[in-house]
């Protein structure tokens, strides 16, 4: 990985629980709500939120265990020759479910839950208002195959996934494998097509942005993939909208 590389990725990952600090204050606020507390311009600086300031929401915490269900996939396919990113993605889920007082239907060892590096930083076991769909989708869990089994289309899935786009462009994947990649895990908590079809949309710009693509060649590239997922057309109009405001 070259110097330029692996400064993309830290600004992806440093860039991400930045804004997810920033907006921990407002995130239950109405647009005329955040004009009533902090002026017409919105929030511009940390407030206090979580006993502190820049404090980080579940959005960082599971986007953590995202990337490091991936490296743990990307080890095992090394040692034993065969892997499953899903899977391993899921068993990263279990554990940051386990940070926050959860357990899912699976009998797993208590060595497996606190193995690893992640895990053992105290800071990540604490409630920053985890999403209730992810908590009860991942309580459910009985294998690591597992997906979801309800009709979400929340942000839950989307909010976790830029790691996705990191691990494909190292991997030399293709954007149709890196899209896919985000569905299914947007799908191990997200059962409604809306839910996951938006995963693979930013796990590939993800991974056009950090490959060097402009914003606008990015998009293109996703909605290419997009156009022919079936139950496409709510994640087509919400991009195209945002596209025309932007």
């Amino acid at each position: 990985m070259t110097l330029e590389t692996s400064s993309r990725f830290r600004g992806c990952l440093l860039g991400g629980a930045t804004g997810d600090a920033l907006g921990a204050a407002v995130e239950f606020l109405s647009f005329d709500e955040i004009q009533a507390r902090f002026g017409s311009d919105g929030i511009r600086d940390y407030a206090p939120a979580y006993g502190g300031l820049g404090r980080i929401t579940d959005d960082t915490q599971m986007t953590l265990f995202t990337a490091e269900g991936l490296l743990r996939s990307h080890v095992r396919g090394c040692l034993r020759g065969i892997t499953t990113q899903g899977s391993l993605v899921n068993s990263a889920y279990e554990r940051w479910l386990y940070t926050q007082g959860g357990r899912s239907r699976q009998e797993t060892d208590q060595e497996w839950l606190d193995s690893g590096w992640l895990i053992k930083q105290r800071e990540l076991h604490s409630r920053r208002a985890p999403g209730m769909t992810c908590l009860s989708a991942l309580r459910q869990v009985r294998r690591y195959s597992d997906i979801a089994q309800n009709d979400s289309k929340g942000c839950g899935g989307v909010m976790r996934v830029a790691p996705i786009g990191l691990f494909a462009h190292v991997m030399g994947a293709s954007h149709e494998m890196c899209f896919a990649l985000g569905e299914e895990v947007c799908a191990l908590t997200h059962g409604h097509v809306t839910g996951q079809l938006t995963g693979g949309v930013l796990a590939v710009m993800i991974q056009c942005l950090v490959a060097g693509d402009s914003m606008a060649q990015a998009l293109a590239h996703a909605m290419r993939i997009l156009e022919r997922k079936p139950g496409c057309e709510e994640t087509m109009q919400a991009l195209q909208q945002a596209r025309e405001l932007a």
